[in-house]
């Protein structure tokens, strides 16, 4: 299985399939990755326009790579999902994102039918969460990403610190499993609301500090602020590799940077975020 082309996505834009004006937009966008959506964001009778808008803008448009949300593997659209992608052509691909991934059958029904490719798998409900440590270990797994519209329909959330409780510990769970599993680090989910920034900015910043390393979104007017959150990760590489070679320079002497003295934890928390590279 070649990942050469998955990406380390911050942010990872939904476009939907039966609206095609959106494609060359969004590929224009700050988005590091599109996915073009079959499940969801079209309805049932739509599926076949919206699997032919993708076949058209690709013939139209090579040297674009994107991830393709198919429908999940009971629903009765899966198969023709899978018959799509062979004819789309792989090598088109990032990866598949597997939508409600709850058992490693519903893995093995992607490789079965296509062979191994890069799997980005939706965790939806409360089976895809007790099943994460079988799932997130299957060969083709490459990341995790959280579906939490689905998740609270699942688990009948309410607001309130309960729901919020309910959604971090989801994340927890995810992030665990990734780590487990050496799974790039998951996805966050699509922040519903696309005027308050404030409260996006927040969500965001704490998926970035339970380890995530990206999200999910449908909203172009989200990019700017995902990829400043995100790039936080970027910017923790470069303070490593600046402090591995302080160490270096100093030839075992103590030494400040930035205000602090590195010592053994700094030196070990700096090699740590290099050998994970992100």
């Amino acid at each position: 299985m070649s990942n050469s082309t998955y990406p380390k996505a911050k942010s990872l834009l939904f476009v939907s399939s039966i609206k095609p004006e959106n494609f060359m937009p969004s590929f224009e966008s700050e988005a590091d990755a599109i996915i073009l959506d079959l499940e969801d964001s079209v309805p049932s009778e739509r599926k076949d326009e919206g699997r032919a808008n993708v076949l058209r803008f690709c013939r139209d448009n090579a040297q674009y790579k994107f991830f393709v949300r198919v429908n999940d593997a009971q629903s009765p659209f899966f198969a023709d999902d899978m018959k799509f992608l062979l004819e789309l052509g792989l090598d088109k691909l990032h990866g598949v994102m597997l939508a409600k991934t709850e058992q490693k059958a519903h893995i093995e029904s992607v490789i079965n039918a296509l062979g191994e490719i890069p799997l980005l798998l939706l965790i939806e409900s409360a089976l895809g969460v007790q099943n994460l440590p079988i799932t997130a270990s299957q060969p083709c797994a490459k990341q995790l990403a959280f579906g939490a519209f689905d998740m609270i329909l699942d688990l009948g959330l309410r607001d309130g610190e309960g729901k919020d409780f309910m959604l971090n510990y989801v994340r927890t769970q995810m992030a665990l499993a990734s780590r487990i599993n050496n799974l790039l680090p998951p996805i966050n989910r699509v922040f519903p609301n696309t005027r308050d920034e404030s409260r996006l900015k927040t969500n965001m910043e704490l998926a970035y500090s339970m380890g995530f390393g990206g999200s999910l979104t449908f909203y172009p007017n989200q990019l700017a602020i995902i990829n400043a959150i995100f790039t936080q990760g970027n910017n923790q590489i470069e303070w490593a590799k600046e402090i591995l070679r302080l160490v270096e320079l100093h030839k075992g002497e103590t030494f400040s940077f930035e205000g602090n003295v590195v010592d053994i934890p700094m030196i070990k928390k700096a090699q740590g975020i290099l050998e994970r590279k992100y």
